[in-house]
């Protein structure tokens, strides 16, 4: 081997410890990354024990929490339970207490109720039960022609017979004002303000009360008189507002009872009237009267009243007049005052004719002509069974008279020295003797 080739292993030689040596130091590189490595895992693992004791020392002081909790527990479970228990008593005690007294404010406030005003009631106030309020402007034990104390039973028969049991399917109020027209008035508000389902009004002067105080509860009137003229109603056919129910007004009424008085006085020269101006059927019925009266040439002589202190003034009136007959138009008013109208009567020997006073010739009154009143509470009836069925009263039609009563008394003719003709006797639906 020359020297070139020894030259040429040589460096042979050095290049591959050269490369050794780099391996080697990247073999050291390595291995001190490991090192660090491992330095930092075992920091890690450091880290993770003591985590683990804190969590063991959070472990252990819960479990003697929940230790102490649980002796704890045992401890006031008896006193939860009888706390439990005296709640539950002082909860039913103070439902009961308040369910005595929402029974009993009703109770007393109607007591209240009742010390103040006359107002009755058949039942106690059930919840979805219809209430019915019937008002009247006489009194509860006094019948009048206009408002008998009948008048309530004959609805509540009808209504019975249409089905309804009272104080179970209906409860039925009644109001009287006893003849007091400031008194109606209150009765009227104070019935609204029970906020009755319908309100039953008794003739002309309950019905004005009535509507006076509501333009939204249904009022079903009794005969009433011109209740378009009084503002009740758009017409008889169609009423158009709150207010339906009967009328007892006849448009040639008034000319009929002059007729029947000429037919039983046929000297009549004179005739006293005796009526309330304020009513609304009065106006037409007079002027009904007066055209009768011209035609057969009688003299028209009106006495007016409008409370109770009107009527000597107008007895007087007719009394100077010398009349030669009398006729009564009832309302409510005088209906209230039958007998001292009847006394005057008697008294002054005068033949009367009472327009719708059946109960006037039974007492003692000589005639009558003019509407059954008696049949207009059947039908209030039918009506508030229709208006509590969904029918608006707006709707319903004011029903007319279609029944009529002639009722003659003969011991008051005897007394008075006439004699009833045979033809009015044959017409008489009644002839008391």
């Amino acid at each position: 081997m020359n020297d070139e080739q020894a030259a040429r292993i040589a460096r042979l030689l050095e290049e591959i410890r050269d490369g050794q040596r780099l391996q080697l130091e990247r073999q050291a590189q390595a291995l001190q990354r490991q090192d660090e490595l491992l330095a930092q895992q075992r920091e890690r693992l450091a880290g993770l024990s003591k985590r683990s004791e804190q969590a063991d020392q959070v472990l252990a002081k819960s479990a003697k929490i929940v230790a102490g909790a649980r002796i704890l527990a045992l401890v006031a479970l008896p006193f939860v339970v009888l706390l439990v228990v005296f709640l539950a008593w002082a909860l039913l005690a103070h439902n009961a207490s308040t369910k005595a007294v929402q029974a009993t404010a009703p109770a007393a406030k109607a007591a209240t109720s009742a010390a103040a005003n006359p107002l009755t009631t058949s039942a106690a106030s059930v919840g979805g039960v219809p209430r019915v309020a019937i008002l009247v402007f006489g009194t509860r034990d006094a019948a009048s022609a206009t408002a008998p104390s009948a008048a309530p039973g004959l609805v509540r028969a009808r209504l019975t017979e249409l089905g309804y049991i009272e104080g179970k399917s209906i409860l039925v109020q009644e109001a009287y004002a006893d003849g007091d027209q400031q008194r109606l008035s209150q009765l009227a508000r104070d019935l609204v303000a029970t906020k009755p389902d319908v309100i039953v009004a008794i003739a002309a002067a309950a019905t004005l009360a009535a509507r006076q105080a509501t333009s939204t509860i249904p009022i079903v009137m009794a005969h009433a008189g011109n209740p378009v003229g009084a503002g009740l109603a758009e017409s008889l056919g169609h009423p158009g507002g709150n207010v339906t129910g009967t009328t007892s007004m006849v448009p040639d009424l008034g000319v009929k009872q002059v007729e029947l008085l000429r037919e039983l006085i046929p000297r009549l020269g004179t005739l006293g009237v005796l009526a309330n101006p304020t009513n609304p059927g009065a106006g037409a019925s007079i002027a009904n009267v007066n055209e009768a009266a011209q035609r057969l040439n009688v003299r028209v002589v009106i006495g007016e009243v409008t409370r109770a202190q009107d009527f000597d003034k107008a007895f007087a009136i007719i009394r100077d007049a010398r009349p030669d007959a009398l006729l009564v138009m009832i309302e409510p008013l005088i209906g209230l005052h039958r007998q001292q109208v009847l006394d005057f009567a008697a008294t002054n020997r005068l033949p009367a004719s009472y327009d719708v006073g059946r109960e006037f010739v039974r007492n003692g009154g000589l005639i009558s002509y003019g509407p059954v009143l008696a049949t207009h509470y059947a039908i209030a009836a039918d009506y508030v069974d229709k208006i509590l069925k969904g029918a608006k009263p707006g709707d319903l039609p004011i029903h007319q008279p279609t029944q009529f009563a002639l009722v003659v008394n003969l011991n008051t003719a005897k007394a008075l020295g006439i004699t009833i003709p045979q033809p009015l006797l044959l017409r008489a639906d009644e002839v008391i003797q």
